[in-house]
């Protein structure tokens, strides 16, 4: 374990600094961005900032009032290739921001979310294919929980997926595992991934119900490059894609850079939120999701990652 690197990440914590700590699928690899400055910005659409080089942390949709969150890059390493003397600088200083009042978002027993399922299976017609709904389970930290040490094992635990923790004043600290890769962009290519459909890792037995929820997913994929005139592109055979002790069907997308060149905002915007968060057709989800569900998903179910780093957008 890099145990200086855990004990920045807390430090930051402690001090309420804005950063991000992050691998990506398969890279064992952690890269640290910290804005020492306390600097960051909300932006309102995805489109302001994606010619400039950051970290960019999206709602779900910009109908739950959380906006896209942008860190321009001040201190950037990787693993724990930092100075000695950070640490004694970031102890030595007061916070940077206050402590913001938390309210817990609203916990629903499995019983109740069932029956929200149900009331959404009754809202379908022959025009709706998918809608995802989510609930909120709340785990109470032990006394000695270390954040810095649970994002480590996160790492370990999910070596294929994007994991990362991010800290937010005002908006709070974030961590994920994410299988699913919504683009990754690199100096020729882009690609994207169809994933859904769960299966415990011990025993895969794919149903056609999850069989189907995949190819909503992938037909969903397939229109958006119609949309946008990519008519040349290369579609995998699907997959099994491990995360943890789990196992989703993947279908791998790439195509060539220069369709979306000059409008890689419009594209990501129009990807997300794909049906395998959301559903299909994707506004008449959204309404029944927003209507539906007792809590705010604010950032949960969005995307994140690195843009234009090295010329390299995930």
């Amino acid at each position: 374990m890099q145990f200086n690197l855990v004990k920045l990440i807390n430090l930051c914590l402690k001090k309420n600094i804005p950063f991000v700590s992050y691998s990506l699928p398969n890279d064992e690899n952690i890269y640290t961005w910290i804005q020492r400055s306390g600097q960051f910005n909300f932006v309102e659409k995805i489109h302001e900032v994606i010619d400039k080089t950051g970290f960019v942390y999206a709602p779900f949709h910009r109908r739950t009032n959380f906006p896209i969150v942008f860190f321009e890059p001040e201190l950037i390493f990787e693993n724990e290739n930092f100075e000695e003397p950070l640490i004694d600088a970031i102890s030595e200083r007061a916070p940077l921001y206050p402590e913001y009042a938390y309210e817990p978002p609203v916990e629903i027993s499995k019983k109740k979310y069932l029956e929200q399922a149900e009331t959404f299976i009754q809202s379908f017609d022959k025009d709706f294919s998918k809608a995802v709904l989510s609930r909120v389970h709340i785990e109470k930290k032990s006394a000695d929980f270390n954040t810095g040490e649970f994002f480590m094992n996160l790492q370990k635990s999910y070596p294929k997926t994007f994991c990362h923790i991010i800290n937010i004043p005002g908006a709070g600290t974030w961590a994920g595992a994410s299988p699913e890769t919504l683009l990754r962009v690199d100096e020729n290519k882009a690609q994207t991934i169809s994933l859904a459909g769960t299966q415990p890792i011990e025993n895969i037995n794919w149903s056609k119900k999850e069989i189907e929820e995949q190819k909503i997913v992938t037909d969903y994929i397939e229109d958006i490059l119609d949309t946008f005139g990519i008519e040349s592109f290369n579609k995998e055979k699907i997959t099994n894609q491990q995360a943890g002790n789990l196992v989703h069907l993947a279908t791998k997308f790439s195509f060539n850079k220069s369709y979306i060149k000059n409008n890689l905002a419009g594209f990501l915007a129009e990807l997300h939120p794909t049906p395998a968060v959301c559903g299909l057709p994707k506004n008449m989800a959204l309404d029944l999701i927003l209507k539906t569900e007792k809590h705010n998903r604010e950032y949960y179910a969005g995307y994140c990652g690195p843009i234009n780093n090295q010329n390299k957008t995930d």
